[in-house]
């Protein structure tokens, strides 16, 4: 007997397989939204913050260059008004008669100038304006300075340094301003004033040599009425373009310093120490927010490849869904972390680099003006010392100490601070010496063969001092019995690289030679001794020879590697 058949099984995978189907699609498709949604979120947010702290990286360089420039014209208005008070020193009890007349005073006023390369001239005018004496030339053109702004508030106005607004000379028609100060008699009377004149295309050339970051527009104005004196660039065929409005306003709203920006330019102001002058620092938004754009591009692209990634694993299954979304977690944990570690590192870096490189500009250029002014301080010193002794001891300081700041100098200007190119530091130490030599009367002619050498940093201030020693002996004792009126006599420099690799020094004269017995190594001289021991710090050799006629210094030392 056959049994009944029962009903046929439902099929499990009918209308419930229909019916999760589009949930399962729709769970993806949320999934997938949200992930985008995520990535766009992030994307914005680190873009907002990166745009903020770019601007406020800008602000803070402004703020940082506005500082160097304002201590490095603070150093410059210290220098010049030394030597304005020399020439108050030099002219007092002198009637003015006895000031145009005299060729020493005009040469002492012109020496010490030449001391200052971002000065023009030095200017003496009596008290109703007339040219006395000026370095330009002597005797001095005829010239009337009575209606002159400067000329009017040193009558009125007691014994204080005044700048003036930027004028273009009468007698030199090269634009310039001046830094002058009040002449008075014994009773106070007004007398005249004394003046110098500061040459803008040097403050110019210090600006551009800064290399700022956006290529700011750089600016000194007066206090008084805010009219520039210099401008870093400026196109303008005429006097430098005013100062705008919204940095008039910043300046009078916090004249000791600040910065201002809004949605065009970022300006940093900051008055000169003791000085009524101001250093500006300008420049526009738009290249800092285009140095922005290309930073957070590579972010952008990241993201970009993040949202790909996660549509391509919204296409995968149920079955890999899990999957898909923890490996999407991750994928955006990872970009997290990953986008924030390198805006962390790439901002810290830049930094870094930046505040190392201005760092090191300023401290050289601060160490060559202390010691510039250092020189000259001695210099004067010695001008008034009354022992023509200590008088010599001073010059022969001031000469050591200016040979220091040239090291410096180059310090400043060269990109690898490792090395310093000698042959240049030479050859200027040999000038400044021929020339200091025959403005007091000496009759040499320097003999320079020098081929380019670079040596380490650390040696060249010990080799530097040795070569001015050298040379200052030959100056001194080579030749005693020369007269102003002769020939000049040869004196020999040289400087080459051996196949060794030792740099050779060589200094040599026709002189009287040395005395017979003659040890320069006990010498009491402090020239010699510096030789010596400078000497023996650098490994280095020194020979003494004989020649017919005169004396040969060799200076032999061994290549080395920059500490």
């Amino acid at each position: 007997m056959d049994l009944p058949q029962p009903p046929a099984a439902v099929p499990s995978t009918g209308a419930p397989a229909s019916f999760r189907k589009p949930r399962l699609e729709a769970a993806i498709g949320w999934l997938a939204a949200c992930g985008l949604v995520f990535l766009a979120s992030v994307t914005v947010i680190v873009g907002v913050q990166s745009r903020e702290r770019a601007l406020a990286n800008a602000q803070d360089r402004a703020l940082a260059a506005v500082r160097v420039l304002a201590e490095h014209a603070a150093r410059l208005f210290d220098a010049a008004d030394l030597l304005v008070e020399y020439a108050v020193q030099e002219t007092t009890g002198l009637d003015w008669d006895g000031i145009a007349g005299s060729r020493t005073l005009w040469e002492r006023l012109d020496s010490q100038r030449a001391r200052l390369p971002f000065l023009d001239a030095v200017w003496l005018n009596d008290q109703t304006g007339q040219l006395r004496l000026t370095t330009i030339a002597f005797p001095s053109p005829p010239s009337d300075a009575s209606d002159r702004e400067m000329f009017h508030f040193h009558r009125a106005n007691p014994d204080r340094p005044y700048i003036s607004e930027r004028i273009v000379g009468r007698i030199t028609n090269k634009a310039s301003f001046l830094l002058s100060r009040r002449l008075s008699a014994p009773d106070g009377a007004f007398r005249g004033m004394a003046s110098v004149t500061i040459d803008p295309a040097y403050l110019s050339g210090f600006y551009k040599e800064l290399e700022l970051s956006y290529e700011p527009v750089t600016a000194m104005v007066r206090d008084q009425d805010l009219s520039v004196l210099v401008r870093e660039p400026d196109r303008s065929a005429g006097a430098p373009t005013p100062l705008s409005e919204t940095g008039r306003r910043a300046i009078r709203a916090t004249p000791a310093g600040g910065i201002v920006s809004d949605e065009s330019i970022i300006f940093a102001h900051r008055q000169v120490e003791n000085w009524p002058v101001h250093v500006v620092v300008q420049h526009d938004v738009a290249p800092v927010l285009d140095a922005w754009s290309r930073a957070i591009t590579p972010y952008v692209g990241l993201a970009a490849a993040a949202a790909l990634a996660l549509l391509a694993l919204s296409l995968f299954g149920f079955r890999q869904a899990r999957a898909a979304r923890l490996v999407q977690s991750e994928l955006e944990a990872r970009v997290r972390d990953r986008t924030a570690s390198l805006e962390q590192a790439v901002g810290e870096r830049d930094s870094a680099l930046a505040e190392k490189d201005l760092l090191m500009r300023e401290v050289n250029h601060r160490i060559k003006n202390s010691l510039q002014v250092v020189s000259s301080l001695l210099s004067l010193q010695a001008q008034s010392a009354g022992d023509l002794r200590l008088r010599a001891q001073l010059d022969e300081a001031g000469r050591r100490v200016q040979a220091i700041s040239d090291i410096h100098r180059l310090l400043y200007r060269i990109d690898d601070v490792r090395f310093i190119p000698f042959h240049d530091y030479l050859t200027a130490l040999c000038r400044d010496l021929e020339r200091s030599a025959l403005s007091e009367g000496g009759g040499w002619r320097l003999e320079l063969a020098v081929e380019p050498v670079e040596v380490p940093t650390d040696q060249a201030v010990p080799l530097g001092l040795i070569a001015n020693e050298l040379v200052m002996n030959a100056i001194k004792h080579a030749y005693p019995d020369r007269r102003a009126d002769g020939p000049p006599h040869p004196i020999a420099v040289g400087l080459a690289r051996e196949p060794s690799g030792a740099i050779r020094l060589t200094v040599s004269d026709h002189g009287v030679g040395l005395p017979a017995g003659f040890d320069w190594r006990r010498s009491r001289s402090l020239g010699m001794r510096l030789v010596h021991t400078l000497s023996g710090q650098l490994g280095a050799t020194l020979a003494v020879e004989p020649i017919a006629p005169g004396t040969r210094f060799t200076v032999r030392m061994p290549a080395a590697r920059p500490a």
